[in-house]
């Protein structure tokens, strides 16, 4: 168990250990990581034909409990369990027309995030 918690423990210091400079150029590139998965979606889409959408499916769980001062209580407990995946048929045009927006949102992030990288150079 002690072995467990400090392997868990290792990404977080690894975390810590970072530069100010490495955590400055991470959150300037953090808006193009997320354009460039948008992006890789969006691709993947067009390649298959269709989107997996995963789902999710929301039970309530209604158990007897039992307290010191009260003799039997209802619990409620949110159970989420996932089902399978859904397929949902795209719009290959409008997939398209998206696609090209995103590339043309990236050129211009590129450029952004090129000047707050360089500004979290240190001289």
């Amino acid at each position: 168990m002690r072995h467990l918690v400090m392997i868990a423990a290792i990404p977080a210091l690894l975390v810590a250990c970072a530069t100010p400079q490495d955590r400055c150029i991470r959150a300037a590139q953090a808006d193009l990581r997320d354009l460039d998965a948008q992006i890789a979606d969006v691709e993947s889409a067009l390649a298959q034909g269709y989107r997996v959408i995963p789902a999710q499916e929301g039970l309530t769980r209604i158990s007897l409990c039992a307290w010191p001062r009260e003799p039997v209580l209802f619990c409620t407990q949110s159970v989420q369990r996932p089902r399978s995946e859904a397929r949902e048929a795209i719009d290959r045009q409008a997939e398209q027309t998206r696609l090209q927006d995103l590339r043309q949102r990236r050129a211009e992030l590129v450029v952004q995030t090129t000047h707050r990288v360089s500004a979290c150079q240190v001289p």
